[in-house]
């Protein structure tokens, strides 16, 4: 074999090569789902909670949308003095945080709601949060060893 056979025959070998490599990467990002990332929307939120309210609820959709903004101010660890120190996230709030959005509001809007409101808020928030695929499994908090 002369010498541009060969190297046309290898030359060949290669781009086979690389053809059977460019199908089998373009196959591989077909199969792969591309997950978009998780957004939380507070409008979202506001009309899930507010569909969900138990028929004696005397909340309007502002005031579920008033309790769920103070709630994300919470979370976000502005509600704290010191930011460096951890808040405890519990999806569907808790009795510091519901103290603390209910005493928010009345300071700052001078509205009064009851705790059993905006824990039911919160609870359908939670709801929300697990149906878009932004909650893990439950987790028991307790004291650490």
């Amino acid at each position: 074999m002369s010498t541009e056979a060969v190297v046309s025959f290898v030359a060949l070998l290669v781009g086979v090569f690389l053809l059977i490599i460019a199908v089998i990467v373009w196959q591989e990002a077909k199969r792969r789902p591309s997950y978009e990332p998780l957004e939380y929307v507070v409008e979202d939120a506001v009309r899930h909670a507010y569909a969900g309210l138990s028929e004696n609820a005397t909340l309007t959709r502002p005031d579920v949308r008033r309790i769920l903004e103070w709630e994300v101010f919470y979370l976000q660890g502005l509600a704290q003095d010191h930011r460096s120190t951890p808040v405890e996230t519990v999806a569907g709030g808790h009795d510091a945080s519901v103290e603390w959005i209910v005493g928010q509001i009345q300071a700052k809007h001078g509205v009064s709601y009851s705790p059993g409101d905006v824990e039911e808020v919160l609870r359908l928030e939670a709801d929300y949060l697990m149906a878009i695929g932004a909650v893990g499994e439950r987790v028991e908090l307790g004291e650490e060893e």
